[in-house]
């Protein structure tokens, strides 16, 4: 079988940068990646798989099944043309992971197979921390994570408290997840090359997870903290929440701290403050 750089010469294969793509042409590297996670006789979904390069590593890994997301009619068009390599064992879904339609018609193919679903992805750049988010909603259905990111990216979901990566995605990811990185990748990797490195992280949700009243309200609560980051919590609060020296008296939070000098047990106290007494957020 032709190599991954041959199969992109042959279909003359763009990058396109409004999908945020980014190929990875050596399968020695997708090999070693998928090292790092079990991935024996597991279903996988794979988002975003482009030509296939780690779907190629995948199959060798002897996965039960992929189901494979991908929005490139000419990536889509290379895989088909690979079937006789993954042997019945990639389901292709044309379309955008982003879009309801997709997403649903997705877990609908995933429902079957019920728990303990494994994402192996490269993420397309300009969407990954959006795909996460929609991953973090739907986790019921996944166990562990095996995710490509731009660095910089990586560094957000993995920061520490009290530093300027530290955001909205942190939060989240701290409260569901056990994340490590992996491994560092350098533009060399890719095609076409990025501008900075790449991060692969591996995240395994937690079995317990700290309660919350009202997960969307958790979610709206940290954008409106965070979209002014630079104001004291009770600045952020004051408007939205009545007698706000009180609620986070109560919840024992300092009225002076920043969005990043809190964690995920604060956001969720001041959540569960909100719903328990019907306070309707007006953001």
């Amino acid at each position: 079988m032709d190599t991954i750089k041959q199969t992109i010469n042959q279909y003359n294969l763009i990058s396109k940068k409004s999908l945020g793509q980014n190929f990875i042409l050596d399968e020695n590297i997708t090999d070693k990646i998928v090292r790092n996670i079990n991935v024996k006789n597991k279903v996988i979904l794979e988002i975003g798989p482009g030509p296939g390069c780690l779907t190629r590593s995948l199959v060798k890994s002897g996965i039960k099944k992929i189901i494979a997301v991908e929005k490139d009619l000419n990536c889509i068009k290379i895989l088909n043309d690979q079937k006789n390599f993954f042997s019945k064992r990639l389901n292709i879904i044309k379309g955008d992971f982003l879009e309801k339609k997709i997403l649903n018609k997705t877990l609908k193919k995933l429902y079957k197979y019920k728990k303990n679903i494994l994402i192996v992805s490269n993420l397309p750049y300009k969407t990954a921390i959006p795909i996460l988010s929609i991953i973090y909603k739907n986790r019921d259905f996944f166990d562990e994570l095996l995710l490509m990111f731009q660095t910089e990216q990586a560094n957000r979901i993995i920061a520490n408290k009290n530093t300027k990566n530290y955001g909205r995605i942190t939060v989240l990811s701290n409260w569901l997840c056990k994340i490590n990185k992996v491994m560092n990748l350098s533009p060399n990797y890719f095609f076409p090359k990025p501008k900075i490195n790449s991060s692969l992280l591996k995240f395994k949700f937690k079995k317990e997870i700290k309660e919350v009243k009202d997960e969307n309200l958790l979610i709206e609560l940290i954008k409106k903290c965070f979209n002014q980051r630079r104001k004291t919590i009770k600045n952020n609060l004051k408007k939205i929440i009545p007698n706000i020296d009180q609620a986070l008296l109560l919840n024992k939070i300092n009225s002076k701290k920043r969005p990043e000098e809190l964690d995920y047990n604060n956001y969720i106290d001041i959540t569960n403050y909100i719903y328990k007494n019907k306070i309707i957020l007006k953001i």
